[in-house]
């Protein structure tokens, strides 16, 4: 995609990509927060980094303010958010590594689907329900984490693991679909 078509979008500036643009900085903060055990604070702030992920989208939405930026923006802003806190965690609150690789794994094959779709398609891929859903169970799981509330930190470990797959065969399967439409002649099945 021409990152002019980006730039020259109307919506640029708008209060919901100033939000997602907030949760990639806000995601540095929570590190450092979490690394040096000021954990009342990093709660604060993740707290804030979720409601402006619930908030940029709704907002983006009823304003009328959707855009092309946004559309990276957002997941972006997540993706960084929850691979800063995971590593975070693992470093001082011993979330399990293996949920680490995987979270962060499937973040990086999202990232690198839609970066081939844009190339493809010239169209950015907005995030959508079920990836929604995932980066909703894996913040519950380093909350449980940030928290120490121990006793629900395993049944959210798995529901995460779940929730990754889940989200991640759909994205894949999107992705194949859109791939192979582009490459079929059109009118063939």
């Amino acid at each position: 995609m021409d990152t002019k078509i980006i730039l020259e979008d109307r919506n640029i500036w708008t209060i919901s990509n100033f939000l997602s643009s907030i949760r990639i900085f806000l995601g540095i903060i929570i590190y450092f927060l979490i690394l040096n055990h000021a954990s009342v604070s990093a709660i604060l702030i993740a707290i804030v980094a979720i409601v402006s992920d619930f908030a940029d989208g709704y907002l983006a939405r009823k304003r009328n303010e959707v855009s092309e930026l946004g559309k990276i923006l957002d997941p972006l802003g997540d993706k960084v958010s929850i691979a800063l806190g995971s590593i975070a965690l693992y470093q001082s609150y011993g979330l399990p590594l293996w949920i680490v690789v995987v979270i962060i794994s499937r973040d990086f094959l999202i990232v690198l689907g839609s970066l081939i779709l844009m190339h493809k398609t010239r169209k950015v891929t907005a995030s959508e329900i079920p990836g929604k859903i995932a980066v909703t169970i894996v913040s519950l799981l380093l909350l449980s984490y940030l928290f120490e509330f121990h006793t629900i930190q395993q049944p959210l470990l798995y529901l995460t693991l779940i929730a990754v797959i889940i989200s991640f065969g759909y994205y894949l399967r999107k992705f194949v679909l859109i791939i192979f439409m582009e490459v079929l002649p059109e009118g063939k099945d």
